[in-house]
Order: C-alpha cells, then structure tokens, then sequence
C-alpha cells in the first residue's frame, strides 16, 4: 500500500432543496428594522430546545428562549456582553417584547417541525457524500413548498482512487471494558462491511493517543485519517443545513457564514 492521502476535497456548493411549511414566515417582518445580519440558531434535545438569537452582527447581545415541553411557556432572558459596562441597552422594553413574541412564534414551528428539519439536514449529507451537487426532497408534502439554498461544504463523494464507494463513520462509542476509550467504525455504506476502526484514549478531557486498525488488506491508515475527517466535515454540513432551514423558516436569509457564492 502507498499510504498516499487522498486530495483536500474543494470547497464547492451543494443545492439544497427545503420543505417548509406553508406556515413559515415570508419574511420577519414584526421585527423588520431590529436585525441586522442575525444568528438564529435552534437546538433540540429528548429533555430540552432552546432557540438562541444574536440579532445584530458585531453587537454582543443574544436573546435566548429555552422549554421543555411547549415552547410558548419557555423561558426568555436577553443579555448584553460584556455586562454591566455602561453600554445603552440595544433595544427598549417594546423593541424587546416584538423579538420576544416573534421568537416564541417561531419555535412553535421548529418544534413542530424539528423532525424535518433534522431529515433534511441527514438528506443532504447523505447526497453530498454520494457525490450529488444537488439534494432535492423526494416528495413535498400537502400544505408544504420548497425554498432552495446553496451551501458551501467540503464534503467530498467517493474517491476513484479506492475500490469500496461511499465510507462511512459512525459516532463514537465507549469500550465497555475500557471506559476512557472510544471507537469509531468505518463501513462500506454499499455493504456494511467493516473497513477499520478509530480507537481514542483519553485522560479527562485531553486526548492521550488516537490509533487507526485497518481491517482488511486494501484498507490502509491514510484511508481510515481521510474517512474521519469527511466524517467531521460531513458533521458541519449537518449543522449549516440545519441553521439554513431554521433560518428560512423564521423568514430570514440563509446565514451568510454558510452560504456559497460562485
């Protein structure tokens, strides 16, 4: 074996199709005039969502609406950074209600809708890393329509240079045995077939030694390094999907940070 790295993938632009609810906002316009260049970014876990609002860029405020169960009764604070600097407020009592009421709005229907915003985000991982410049929905449910957007992602499709098609990596899992280790396993999507392995030890929260175990003859460590790190850029196209949808939901742009411009 060579052990020859395959390319840097280019940074390139993958065409997303969006199924949003005919319910989402058009434009945001009860706050139109209070955002300039706005991170909106939303967060679902089994307990808990938070939605989480920078609303001007350069300016360090966030306004954050956090729940459990329904996102109407959650809980809304606003803070400015650093505190307690003698800064004027960057909005007064009505500015904040209107950003208040707009936001609780919106969760409603990130709540609702978390779901496909999280099969979306899967869908279009799963094209990229088949090789697909475009990751259209396979049907648009009633009361539904699509917005596109095009995101820059360095995930690369198969490589020509191995014989095994698409590479998966899976999450991390703790060795029962050894609790401070974590494996990773690389598959053959096609098959299923192992490929190799990650094996992580940690002390704490440092990295004490990261070993690659190939697991067939034609597999070798360059090929397992390249796997993981498609695997983290794949995880990044994950969350700019996903901050894209929100974003158009609640009738903003898509974030400048993810967008690709020829």
């Amino acid at each position: 074996m060579s052990g020859r790295r395959a390319p840097v993938p280019l940074f390139r632009g993958l065409t997303v199709g969006l199924v949003l609810p005919d319910r989402a906002f058009g434009a945001a316009v009860d706050i139109d005039g209070l955002l300039v260049e706005p991170d909106l970014h939303f967060q679902a876990t089994a307990r808990s969502s938070r939605l989480l609002l920078m609303p001007r860029l350069g300016a360090f405020s966030r306004l954050l609406l956090e729940w459990e169960n329904l996102p109407e009764i959650g809980t809304f604070t606003a803070r400015t950074f650093p505190p307690g600097a003698g800064a004027a407020a960057p909005f007064d009592d009505d500015e904040l209600h209107r950003l208040e009421t707009w936001m609780r709005d919106v969760a409603v229907l990130l709540h609702q809708h978390r779901d496909r915003i999280r099969a979306s985000a899967e869908r279009a991982v799963r094209d990229a890393s088949a090789g697909l410049d475009t990751s259209l929905p396979d049907e648009v449910p009633e009361h539904s329509h699509v917005v596109s957007a095009v995101i820059g992602t360095r995930v690369a499709g198969p490589s020509a240079s191995t014989p095994f098609g698409v590479v998966d990596v899976s999450e991390p899992r703790i060795l029962p045995s050894r609790p401070s280790t974590d494996e990773m396993l690389v598959t053959e999507r096609s098959t299923g077939r192992l490929l190799g392995r990650r094996i992580t030890e940690r002390a704490g929260d440092e990295i004490v030694s990261v070993d690659l175990h190939p697991e067939l003859p034609a597999v070798d460590e360059a090929l397992l390094s390249s796997a993981y790190e498609q695997h983290i850029v794949r995880e990044v196209l994950f969350d700019d999907v996903w901050q894209t949808f929100v974003h158009l939901l609640a009738g903003l742009e898509a974030p400048a940070s993810v967008t690709y411009l020829v």
